[in-house]
Order: structure tokens, then sequence, then C-alpha cells
């Protein structure tokens, strides 16, 4: 028996659409949209230099359960770069790109495997006679909230066994619960490795057993901020070893300056520049949200941002761009003005704001409304507290201007 080494990767969303972004020019858009497809030639990139056994895909390669022709011609390119290589390739697919979509099916290379709606077990073996067997299904419709781990059953016979699961981990509140496990749940079926995906943050969920989330190879919005790229797994014998590979071609970034509101907006504006050149130092693309922490009390920042905004966006240039898409004010203080004390009825209104917890169920109508609800994600704790403070500036700057 010896080692193998394989690509592990989720989560492509090859066609994502990147709608709802305003006042990007066109060349940037345009390479936010090929983000994904130059991500993913990426991966295959790395797969042939590091010459590995094969490549696992966990779920969700495209975007829609409708798929393009030209996302899949372009999807099947790059597995014949892989069948030139004879590099075979294994995949699942996810919620997204569930078995139940309609589209005009494009034939795929010999080396591309997909695991069908039912949990079945694939045999690879390399040329010395060392044998993998992978585990997996594909979502047969686009909502499968069955325990499909209990499906998973180890078949003897093989050196390797490697789980491919596109689901989420019990206990995590922030994503859909399809395909429910708990972690004891794969340690059980005594697997080598368990490859997943559905969730786009990478994220080693454990050392033993090896269970890996590999996350999205592509931010697509602002909240899949920083690296984001694939793995490179290696198993021999009782070792295990695993390396992140950056391939994403746009790093959504979100960054806190702190600024002194009596320094004026030369000094705001210094410190922004200072952090789009720190920024635009690692000769990558970057879409940068600015948050500018004034402390207590914001003084006349906010009569300028939409301004600043503007300008920080007319100076950009070169090869690789830093976009600064937003700038928003924060609040780690209370609310009031440099030596002064909130009234008492702003204290009891900041104090109010401060302790309502029903965010998402005042959200409820939007979240039910049918054409708002297929564009929204489930709010983030970290998120609800930034709407909430937001709400809390608006309102003292509402009092402050009407009183």
């Amino acid at each position: 028996m010896s080692s193998v080494k394989f690509i592990h990767a989720a989560d492509l969303h090859l066609d994502s659409p990147y709608s709802g972004l305003k006042d990007l020019p066109s060349t940037i858009l345009k390479e936010l949209r090929e983000s994904p497809f130059k991500a993913f030639q990426k991966v295959i990139n790395e797969a042939i230099f590091h010459q590995v056994d094969f490549i696992v895909l966990s779920g969700d390669l495209f975007d829609g359960e409708n798929r393009s022709l030209r996302t899949q011609v372009r999807f099947r390119t790059e597995m014949i770069k892989l069948q030139q290589q004879q590099i075979p390739v294994y995949i699942i697919h996810g919620n997204h790109d569930h078995l139940s979509g309609t589209w005009i099916t494009v034939e795929l290379p010999d080396n591309v495997n997909v695991f069908s709606g039912q949990t079945e077990v694939k045999l690879f073996e390399k040329a010395d006679g060392t044998s993998v067997h992978l585990y997996g299904f594909s979502y047969p419709r686009r909502h499968v909230k069955e325990r499909m781990i209990e499906t998973y059953k180890k078949s003897e016979g093989a050196d390797y066994h490697i789980g491919l699961l596109h689901g989420n981990l019990e206990g995590n509140v922030e994503h859909s619960p399809y395909s429910p496990f708990s972690l004891k749940e794969l340690a059980d079926r005594d697997f080598d490795y368990w490859a997943l995906g559905h969730i786009h943050k990478h994220q080693v969920v454990s050392e033993d057993p090896l269970v890996i989330y590999s996350g999205n190879i592509q931010g697509r919005n602002r909240k899949e901020t920083g690296e984001k790229g694939c793995l490179l797994i290696e198993l021999d014998g009782d070792i295990r070893r695993h390396s992140f590979i950056c391939t994403a071609e746009v790093i959504w970034d979100s960054e806190t300056i702190e600024v002194s509101t009596d320094r004026g907006f030369d000094d705001i504006f210094k410190r922004c520049k200072e952090l789009i050149e720190q920024k635009s130092s690692d000769g990558r693309n970057h879409l940068l949200e600015i948050k500018l922490d004034a402390g207590g009390y914001p003084g006349k920042v906010g009569e300028y941002l939409d301004e600043l905004i503007r300008i920080l966006q007319e100076e950009e240039q070169g090869e690789a761009f830093v976009w600064v898409y937003k700038i928003k004010l924060i609040q780690t203080k209370p609310m009031a003005r440099p030596g002064e004390s909130l009234s008492p009825f702003m204290a009891e209104v900041s104090q109010l704001a401060s302790e309502f917890e029903d965010t998402e169920d005042a959200l409820v109508p939007l979240y039910h409304h049918p054409a708002a609800r297929r564009f929204l994600d489930s709010m983030e704790p970290t998120e609800q507290k930034s709407l909430l403070d937001e709400a809390d500036r608006w309102l003292l700057h509402l009092f402050e201007t009407n009183k």
C-alpha cells in the first residue's frame, strides 16, 4: 500500500450571477463574473502541478439547478485537461445543482465519475495496486433534510476510505440544515477522510478523524471574506496531511479604521488611502468594505461618506484593483457628543435598541416575500448587531437635527 494524493474542492458555483452590485465599473464587474471560472482553472492547474491521483468535488458545482450550456462546456474543457493527464474526478451534486433541475445535457469525458441520487461506493485504483473506496450521493432534489449519513456504510476491501458529503454539521445554525450529521456519526464510519461541502468557509472540523470543509473556491458576496480555495490532501498509511491552496481571483475584504472626528476629512481620507495601498501590495484583486469607527460620536463624518467613496473609487487604477464598494460608520461606544451625556429619552432609546432581540422576527415579512426571499440568506449575529447599531445612530441623528 502506497500513499494517495488528491485535491478536495466544493461549492464552485460556476455560474453565479453577481447581481446587486451597483456603480461597479464594467471591467471590474466582468472580472468578478469570470472569477469563479478562473478560480476553478486554478484548482485544475494545481491538480496537474501536484500530479494528484484524483480530484473530489463535494457539491454545488453550479449555482442553479438549470445550468447553462456555456457553463457546462467550460466545465467539460477543464475535465478534458484532467483526462489528458489521466486524473479521475469524483463528483457529488448539492442543493444548488441537484439532479431534478432541467438542462440540456453535455457529455463529460470518461474520467468524470458522478454519484447518483442514492449513496454508493466507487473504486479508484493506482497503478501499484493501492485502492480507494469513495462514498457519496448527489442531491436528488433541492431540499434533502434526511440524515443521509446513516446510508454511508464502510465497504471493506480498499486501502483507504473517503466520504464525500454535502451537508450541515449539527450545531451550525447559520446555514440551511440540509443532510445533517454529527461528528460522532462521521467518526463511527471509520473513514480516512471526509470531504465536506455546503459551508463556504474553510474549516478543519476534526483532525481525528480528518474532517474538513474546503469552503468555496471564490467568494461570492460581502459575507464571504478572506481567502478562498481548495485542499491538497495526502493519505499515507496512518498519516494524514492537508494544506490549503488559495484560488480566489477576487478577495472580499472588510476592514475597520479608527478615526478621530476632530481631525477632519483629510485625516480620514489619508487613512483610507493607506489601507488601500496595503491591500494592493499583494498584487491581487480586492473588493473592500471600510468601516469607520468614530467612537461614540460621528461628528460630521456622515455628511461626506458618499463623496469619500466616490473619490476613492475614482482614484482606483492599475491591473490589480482594490475597489471600495462600501464605507460605513460603526458604533463601538455609547452615542454621545464629546463631554456630554445622552438625554434620558435618548439613553432609553439606545438601551431599548441594545436589548432588541427579535431582529429575525421583524424581518419575517421580507423573508417570506415570494420575490425577495430568493435573494436573501439568514442574518448572522454580527449582521444583526450592525443593523441595530446603524438604527441607533440614525435615531440619534434624527433627534439631534429636529430638536
